[in-house]
């Protein structure tokens, strides 16, 4: 879900306070584990915010370019996230758990309209 943010939230942090101040997840800045993209690798040194409701529903937001974020449902915990990727068990976990990510991104997405450029 890509949507672009009004200028003065042009950088994770005011973006983290902003989702601070609208709910009670727990809300990060954290080095970017999580693989969204499809690429299967990671960039070194890249950041994001982790919205976590549980260790296994959240989102992910990352800056694309100033003001413009994409936000992804993701496993939060790094450890349930890698054993989430291997194996017919994983599927079938990775499946009755990715309704709950999807929630919290949509949530996410849907709080973040507020300041989204109209």
């Amino acid at each position: 879900m890509k949507m672009q943010l009004l200028k003065e939230y042009d950088s994770l942090e005011k973006i983290m306070e902003y989702l601070k101040g609208q709910m009670d997840y727990d809300i990060s800045i954290e080095a970017d584990q999580w693989i969204t993209d499809g690429s299967l690798m990671l960039t070194i040194g890249k950041k994001c915010i982790i919205v976590k409701k549980s260790a296994t529903a959240g989102a992910k937001i990352e800056l694309l370019e100033s003001s413009i974020i994409d936000i992804h449902p993701v496993t939060p915990h790094k450890f349930l996230d890698r054993a989430l990727m291997r194996g017919i068990l994983a599927m079938i976990v990775n499946s009755i758990i990715s309704s709950s990510q999807v929630a919290v991104a949509q949530e996410v997405n849907n709080l973040l309209t507020e300041i989204e450029v109209k």
